[in-house]
């Protein structure tokens, strides 16, 4: 009797530590490694004896011929008391050697700081702590928004705002374009750089006759209600170098964006339908890392295992569960969606790599909340911290 009461009482002990563990499985849980990306975070999985945990930073992470980068936005703040200038430049940071490679960045804050400093001679710099004024004359900023990563390719969206009172003329001009980079070099890639000749002329085509049919639609109208919708219109003008690269079930996408230029209030470009194209050597070599299924039920799986990645209902947040070789699913978390990529951390990364990702991870979990926020919205001051791309994402 005796013993059965302390077996008894064993089990409600490990029972009850289970509970408290939140998260923690029983240690017959597989091996597993992993990291996974989504649009403001990226996520490292393990699982294994001590059982299976999630650890999250505010970190965008890509990998470029097998080596790990992160991407980040930073502010280029060149503000006066009255004069808010704050620019955008767009990095990538190589985790071993920690050097950082400029991939992007804003010409219109410079442009204008030096127009003003010209006009404006006994103006000073406002320094790095100081505030502007709570309504200056002058606004002139650029925003660059990180919108998805597939292995050496970056997408993004550009945009500026300038509001400009009391000086010579006013001026209020607004823009918003797309585009997608190359890591290695930062050049810009275009359709048929990445994915053909054919299949460019084919998808370009198809997207210019789509924003032309909408176009002439609208502006054919007659009706009081869509005079607004034909100013808004003849701001865009469909360009070729204008798009993104997105992945549906697995297969890759081009989405064109018709960029715009407007005189009142901010804007975005105008994504059109997407739009299959081949899939290529270099797509190929990212079939582990890209989720296949709907957008409601993403999956990928990698030797033996399949992540699962359950959209909720409200769409802000996804459910993820590690399925093992035995058909055993173990949960493992919620993260925020979308989920763009699951990285897994086999033994193609080299231990210099997995050193610098676990310092990576440290240093991006302290990133204070103040440089999460000061992205969007933008301050009227900005500090210039160093911040996440993935916070200045749509």
């Amino acid at each position: 009797m005796g013993q059965r009461f302390l077996a008894l009482l064993v089990a409600f002990a490990a029972a009850a530590v289970a509970a408290c563990n939140g998260r923690r499985v029983p240690a017959s849980v597989q091996h597993a490694d992993f990291i996974v990306t989504t649009g403001d975070s990226s996520y490292w999985v393990t699982s294994g004896p001590q059982g299976l945990r999630m650890r999250g930073v505010p970190m965008l992470l890509a990998r470029v011929d097998g080596r790990f980068r992160e991407i980040y936005v930073s502010d280029d703040d060149r503000s006066y008391f009255d004069a808010v200038l704050v620019g955008a430049k767009l990095w990538s940071r190589d985790l071993v050697t920690g050097d950082s490679a400029e991939l992007f960045t804003d010409t219109l804050v410079p442009r204008f700081a030096d127009t003003y400093a010209k006009a404006h001679p006994n103006d000073t710099p406002l320094d790095k702590d100081a505030e502007a004024a709570d309504h200056p004359r002058i606004s002139v900023t650029a925003d660059v928004t990180v919108l998805g990563v597939h292995g050496s390719y970056v997408s993004y969206e550009y945009r500026t705002d300038m509001y400009v009172t009391g000086e010579r003329t006013n001026a209020d001009r607004h823009t918003a374009r797309r585009g997608v980079l190359d890591l290695r070099t930062g050049k810009a890639a275009t359709v048929e750089s990445l994915f053909g000749r054919e299949a460019a002329g084919r998808v370009q085509g198809d997207a210019s006759t789509e924003w032309k049919l909408a176009r002439d639609s609208l502006l054919a109208l007659r009706d009081r209600r869509s005079r607004r919708a034909q100013r808004v219109v003849s701001a865009f003008d469909f360009d070729a170098n204008s798009f993104t690269i997105e992945s549906r079930e697995g297969r890759p996408c081009v989405v064109y964006a018709v960029p715009g230029e407007a005189s009142r209030g901010s804007l975005s470009a105008l994504a059109l339908a997407p739009r299959d194209v081949p899939a290529v050597a270099w797509w190929h070599a990212l079939r582990d890392e890209l989720p296949a299924g709907p957008d409601s039920l993403l999956s990928w799986k990698h030797a033996g295992l399949e992540l699962r990645a359950t959209l909720a209902d409200d769409g802000d947040v996804a459910h993820l569960v590690l399925r093992d070789a035995n058909r055993r699913d173990w949960r493992v978390g919620t993260v925020g969606a979308p989920v763009w990529r699951v990285i897994w951390l086999d033994a193609t990364v080299k231990p210099d790599d997995r050193k610098a990702l676990k310092r990576a991870f440290n240093d991006a979990s302290m990133y204070s909340e103040d440089s999460r926020i000061a992205m969007a919205p933008r301050p009227s001051h900005s500090s210039g911290v160093f911040l996440p791309a993935a916070f200045g994402r749509r």
